[in-house]
């Protein structure tokens, strides 16, 4: 698959909005209605050799998620971060629910991956979090902001 299928797949679908390609992968900017967010989407073939329809199914999957859905990756998300922080000190101590913005979302042929900001508890950290081939919480991490 060259970057030309995949952007073409891409702009096809107008999921993404101004959809540019670098390097195999395409980023765009999109509205993921369940969180009330624009965010940017990256689709990354990883490389892989995979049919562009199967990402742009992928990406489509992942916007068009119910807010059920969404309050549900959500939820588990803030309890597992809340459940490893457990008694640390917090920069403000505010449900952390509230406090998760989603900011991209990269689409690869097996994974999604979603980066969230808490300003108010984590604010030099990014909440990490990969969901499986189904949209489930596979992993996360909380790491810190880089310089670069």
């Amino acid at each position: 698959m060259s970057d030309s299928d995949l952007l073409a797949a891409i702009r096809d679908s107008g999921l993404l909005d101004s959809p540019e390609a670098q390097d195999g992968v395409v980023t765009g900017r999109a509205h993921l209605a369940a969180a009330v967010a624009d965010v940017t989407v990256v689709v990354d073939p990883d490389d892989e050799p995979v049919d562009p329809a199967a990402l742009v199914g992928a990406v489509s999957r992942i916007l068009d998620i119910t807010e059920a859905d969404w309050t549900s990756i959500v939820d588990e998300v803030a309890t597992e971060v809340e459940d490893a922080v457990g008694d640390e000190e917090v920069a403000e101590p505010v449900d952390l629910r509230t406090d998760l913005a989603i900011s991209s979302i990269t689409v690869l042929p097996d994974a999604t991956l979603l980066s969230f900001a808490a300003p108010r508890q984590f604010p030099d950290s990014w909440i990490s979090v990969q969901l499986d081939e189904e949209l489930a919480v596979d992993d996360l991490s909380v790491d810190p902001i880089s310089e670069d």
